[in-house]
């Protein structure tokens, strides 16, 4: 691997591990919880199957900043900035008004290796806290705005991006990991977290310490 690309790797290594910290940091909220419900989830049947794209998320924590510095370095600084920003707005949520929902999942039995999947989800998230706004979803939305506003992306990996993006949107309804809400909060967040960005130059100065940044 060159040097360059493993230093856009170290970048996006770095951004994973403040997302980590600042979700992590959140489950210490000392406000009362509030536990999440609609008729909508109530309806939504589970499909442990969606558990892929679930875990794909993980993957696309590191592949999409690195997808994006190779067709234009700017992208990643600009994915970075609303990233950061969306992880602080998301942030005073979890702190101010911590969520929680009720799975009603029954995974005593398991029949599949997809539940075991879920199984396992559940095992490594439970309590399941800072639901809303939904940070599978938020990161997924801006996953899709960057892939749509990148000029130089091919458009079938525009169209693998969004459409696997919208596929862990969906898993974390399907898997109940998180109810429609969630979703919804998701969307508010990146929006007001991109007309933000247009006025904070947060990406400038990235760049600034990312260019300076040099390892043997």
């Amino acid at each position: 691997m060159k040097k360059e690309d493993l230093k856009a790797l170290i970048f996006a290594g770095l951004l994973l591990a403040f997302e980590t910290i600042a979700y992590f940091g959140c489950k210490f909220s000392p406000f009362k919880l509030t536990i999440l419900t609609s008729s909508f989830d109530a309806k939504l049947p589970f499909i442990p199957a969606f558990s892929i794209f679930y875990y794909l998320w993980y993957v696309y924590l590191l592949l999409i900043p690195f997808v994006l510095y190779k067709v234009n370095k700017k992208r990643m600084f600009e994915y970075a900035k609303i990233v950061v920003i969306s992880v602080l707005l998301a942030s005073i949520i979890f702190i101010f008004f911590p969520t929680t929902i009720e799975r009603g999942v029954n995974l005593n039995e398991c029949h599949s290796i997809f539940e075991y999947i879920v199984k396992f989800i559940y095992f490594t998230d439970t309590p399941n806290l800072c639901c809303l706004p939904s940070m599978h979803c938020v990161l997924c939305f801006i996953f899709i705005y960057m892939s749509l506003k990148t000029k130089e992306l091919k458009w079938y990996y525009k169209l693998f991006f969004v459409l696997t993006s919208l596929g862990i949107v969906a898993s974390t309804l399907f898997i109940k990991q998180h109810v429609i809400w969630d979703v919804f909060a998701a969307i508010a967040v990146v929006i007001i977290s991109v007309i933000i960005s247009k006025f904070s130059k947060l990406d400038q100065v990235l760049e600034k310490y990312y260019e300076h940044f040099n390892f043997k």
